[in-house]
């Protein structure tokens, strides 16, 4: 028997120590909740845990970047449902003056309420924002560069990858154009006489000659019809004509004298579609002008024609930038490329991007040359806006939203002052109305997707917050039973080393 050391509390002492360890930890768990409360407990279950907590975080926010996507579309679609109203207006608006039994002032009347819309449209496509950012204008539209200047993106498909297409224009688009079968034999201090009185029809709009007019009224009234035909009219003292096209007018040197020279009658826009229709009822009025082509039965028309573009191929005949199964279609200077799977390349050219010289003598113009452009498009990933909707890099959704301006609807060039511009206002609302409708159907196919996100990011939260828990949440049942046990061993753990301490005055009995 020794009193030096007490093994017995020793022993006694060391698992009592144990017992209130795990009982204090078990006391941790059972506070907190939690079955990990410091590293040391679980290690590799600290490290999975809490890259699973930044995981669950950057769902969540995941979440609100999708919710503030929906609310970018819901935005758009609230202007764009604006602009549908305005051109369903356009449509009984341009249907309306089509009829002809509407006057010259009906049709005025028509066509400023036209000018409205248009100025409202551009409003709205100006003005329709998401936190500053503008929706509507081409802002969110994917950036395309060209290497001529003056070339306008109108839109580009989501199947298109980022990088370069060209192409080739071989013919540059022309207005419809009637210049003058001979020069104006009227001077300026001259005067219509009675017997050249008469009138004259531009594109359906009448022009009354009177007796007494002197050039400068027949010019301003020439003048004033061909702006509601919409065109304009001008002298000219160049005799030939082939001439390069221009930007302004078809290539024409206007002269500031109209006596002596050819007067040019053109329309604004270009395009197989464009045509200028010009008759006169008295052959001596259409000599008196020079536009004695006009005098004939039915009068003289002019078509204008459409830009050719084709394809680049490579040396070996494959085509550069497009697929094979790709076309090409073109309306004016506007050039579409089509190719599957809905993918669509629209984009305006300049109208002197080949330097093409056409013959106007004839009711179409002719190309006299053969000169060829190339173009090519640079298309990049810039422009649109990303929505982040994962914890990780890279996780978005793009949104591409085409301009929607009176530019791109068509909208701009209606004109119905006449009985075929009005005509013509009708096929023009009708391909606006189908390209505002594919615009929101592609807002509505973002905004389903937005909705199926959300739900994958709820299932995902889910899952990984059942995971998390599963991991480092306490089971309260499972811990109590510890607790117990660990409680029950302290207490006898203590009421033994008590024991263990009182053993060595049993020694005392051998010193007396």
């Amino acid at each position: 028997m020794r009193i030096n050391t007490n093994v017995s509390a020793l022993i006694a002492n060391n698992s009592l120590q144990k017992s209130q360890d795990k009982l204090s930890a078990s006391i941790k768990r059972l506070s907190s909740g939690y079955k990990l409360n410091k590293s040391s407990d679980d290690p590799a279950g600290m490290a999975i845990t809490e890259k699973m907590r930044l995981q669950i975080r950057g769902l969540k926010q995941s979440s609100n970047n999708s919710a503030d996507g929906t609310s970018v579309l819901n935005t758009a679609e609230g202007g764009l449902i604006e602009v549908q109203d305005m051109l369903t207006r356009l449509k009984e608006l341009s249907v309306q003056a089509a009829n002809d039994v509407n006057s010259v002032d009906e049709r005025q009347a028509i066509q400023d309420e036209i000018k409205t819309i248009n100025a409202e449209i551009d409003r709205i496509a100006k003005d329709t924002e998401f936190n500053t950012q503008p929706l509507l204008d081409g802002n969110l539209s994917r950036r395309v560069f060209s290497n001529i200047e003056g070339v306008k993106q109108i839109s580009v498909s989501d199947g298109f990858v980022a990088g370069n297409y060209p192409l080739t224009v071989t013919q540059d688009p022309r207005q419809a154009i009637v210049k003058g079968s001979g020069s104006v034999a009227m001077t300026a201090g001259s005067k219509v006489s009675k017997d050249q009185a008469g009138t004259i029809s531009l594109n359906g709009y009448k022009v009354d000659i009177e007796e007494g007019d002197d050039l400068s009224q027949v010019m301003s009234k020439l003048s004033d019809g061909m702006s509601k035909a919409g065109g304009r009219v001008f002298a000219t003292s160049g005799s030939n004509d082939t001439k390069t096209n221009g930007t302004e007018n078809a290539g024409y040197e206007p002269s500031a004298n109209v006596s002596g020279n050819s007067l040019i009658f053109m329309t604004d826009n270009f395009g197989s579609h464009e045509e200028v229709t010009i008759s006169c009822d008295n052959d001596k009025l259409a000599s008196l002008l020079g536009i004695e082509n006009t005098a004939v039965d039915g009068g003289y028309t002019a078509k204008g024609s459409d830009v050719k573009v084709d394809f680049k191929t490579g040396s070996d005949g494959s085509r550069e930038g497009f697929e094979d199964t790709a076309i090409i279609t073109t309306d004016g200077n506007r050039v579409t490329v089509t190719d599957v799977n809905d993918k669509t390349f629209v984009f305006d050219l300049p109208a002197n991007t080949a330097g093409t010289s056409f013959d106007d003598s004839g009711e179409e113009a002719v190309a006299t040359n053969q000169s060829s452009k190339e173009i090519i498009e640079e298309l990049t990933d810039v422009g649109t806006m990303s929505i982040h909707i994962g914890a990780n890099e890279g996780q978005n959704v793009i949104i591409n939203l085409p301009e929607v301006t009176t530019y791109t609807l068509g909208t701009d060039r209606m004109n119905v002052l006449t009985s075929a511009g009005a005509q013509h206002a009708i096929s023009i609302v009708d391909k606006a109305i189908a390209w505002a409708n594919n615009v929101r159907s592609k807002i509505g196919a973002y905004q389903n997707r937005f909705e199926h996100t959300d739900s994958n990011l709820a299932v995902s939260t889910e899952n990984l917050t059942s995971a998390v828990s599963t991991m480092a949440d306490t089971d309260m049942a499972e811990e109590m039973t510890e607790y117990t046990a660990m409680n029950v061993l302290t207490q006898a753990a203590t009421s033994i080393l008590s024991q263990a301490n009182e053993r060595p005055q049993s020694v005392l009995q051998l010193l007396q």
